[in-house]
């Protein structure tokens, strides 16, 4: 007798949303499992610019699902997007569509600080106008990002009044919230500014997330190490009281005695400490309605992260 597919499917639909609600590891999320679908969202300079996008198995709500969108750090020269893989599983596994961007690192003489604004700026434009083929509901669009990801993200969120963003006819590149992990927010310190081309400081400044806060920009969480020696916890506090005094949404996380990139798995911080920043994340975007439950991640006591993430594909 052939199978009866009508029954089959609602248990099918159980499994997968079981898959989705039981507790995972940080291992299990680190150490491979779900292969991401590759896009090219940008062809610039001969390059093909790709996002890795991770879809949950659970059939999509009607009004789409958010998405949270990372982008990698590492100084903008260096880096690749499954550094954030891992988060990506876990935040897939939890219902949502997890994107890691891939864009133009800087090369000096070729490609600038901007240049990498504008791939970013390019993939969530591509993501929000291919909300409907996807699944994702436009309005509920997160980014992510570490270090001089970090940035990148911040540039995204309260950069919109310098880049046109609410001309009509332009579909919108900035998120619906943010969450940033030890990120650069001042390029106009001696130890960033040459970085920016010229060392303009006009440009640097155009650049710098910390002089751009304005009223009307998307909540925003901070996570930063006190013992940070790469970014100065100091942007981030300046930059919480920045959004905080123009009236938007902005929670500080200060993890005592933690260095940079903490929430890479398998890199500077133990397993306790990565799983305490992505459960804190988890918990930030369910404050704003974007995940439900609790979050599911712990950290595996038998089988640490050993993953060295510039060993990753």
């Amino acid at each position: 007798m052939a199978p009866n597919l009508s029954l089959l499917a609602p248990i099918g639909l159980v499994l997968a949303v079981a898959a989705c609600t039981r507790s995972v590891t940080l291992t299990d999320v680190a150490d491979g499992g779900q292969r991401p679908r590759e896009v090219v969202y940008r062809n610039v300079d001969g390059v093909r610019l790709k996002l890795y996008v991770f879809e949950p198995h659970t059939k999509a709500p009607a009004r789409g699902r958010p998405a949270v969108v990372c982008i990698h750090g590492g100084g903008w020269n260096s880096g690749k997007p499954p550094f954030f893989f891992p988060h990506c599983r876990y935040f897939a596994r939890r219902g949502v569509v997890a994107i890691s961007i891939g864009y133009r690192l800087e090369k000096k003489g070729a490609t600038t600080i901007a240049d990498c604004l504008a791939d970013c700026r390019a993939a969530i434009r591509f993501i929000r106008a291919r909300a409907d083929e996807v699944g994702i509901d436009p309005g509920r669009i997160a980014v992510v990002g570490d270090s001089a990801g970090g940035h990148l993200a911040a540039c995204l969120g309260v950069g919109s009044g310098l880049s046109g963003e609410r001309s009509p006819g332009v579909v919108r590149a900035e998120p619906d919230a943010m969450l940033l992990f030890n990120p650069v927010l001042d390029l106009t310190t001696k130890r960033w500014i040459e970085r920016v081309q010229g060392a303009d400081p006009d440009r640097a400044r155009s650049l710098s997330p910390l002089h751009l806060v304005a009223s009307g920009q998307p909540p925003c969480l901070l996570m930063h190490g006190s013992a940070d020696p790469v970014v100065p916890v100091e942007e981030s506090r300046r930059f919480a009281d920045a959004m905080k005094k123009a009236g938007n949404h902005c929670d500080l996380i200060v993890l005592d005695g933690v260095a940079h990139a903490f929430v890479l798995a398998g890199y500077t911080a133990g397993d306790d400490v990565v799983v305490q920043s992505i459960r804190a994340a988890d918990a930030f975007l369910r404050s704003l309605g974007y995940l439900k439950g609790k979050p599911r991640l712990r950290a595996d006591r038998h089988r640490p992260v050993r993953t060295r993430l510039f060993d990753m594909e």
